[in-house]
């Protein structure tokens, strides 16, 4: 059966990066833009789920229940805030601000995106 190419649980089961020391800057892939979106991928999963890095990175995570709040959040950043040639900071400072714009009187989402990019090396 078929299990997918990526994971955002877990990255580096498919190959790919999910933190930011690690990721690929080689010519394939146009410098990594598939691969090094474990990154991304397990920040944003770590921001709902919650748990720790297996490099060490401790996140609280809004809950599975609240998903929709990180989902919301990093749409608005991707689609609103971020352009071709942003990096890996302007996404952290693209999803904090959305989380401010969409949730500032709950400071838990915007917290859990900051824990979220710390544990991917992000900051």
């Amino acid at each position: 059966p078929f299990n997918g190419f990526r994971s955002m649980q877990n990255p580096t089961q498919y190959g790919d990066p999910d933190h930011y020391s690690q990721r690929y800057t080689g010519p394939l892939d146009n410098g990594g833009v598939h691969t090094n979106s474990g990154i991304a991928n397990n920040a944003f999963y770590l921001a709902i789920e919650g748990g720790t890095h297996r490099l060490g990175g401790r996140v609280t995570g809004v809950g599975a229940a609240n998903r929709e709040q990180i989902e919301r959040v990093f749409y608005r950043a991707f689609t609103a805030f971020l352009v071709p040639s942003s990096n890996f900071a302007a996404a952290r400072v693209a999803t904090i601000q959305a989380a401010k714009e969409l949730y500032g009187a709950n400071p838990a989402v915007e917290a859990a995106i900051a824990q979220a990019w710390t544990a991917v090396g992000v900051n």
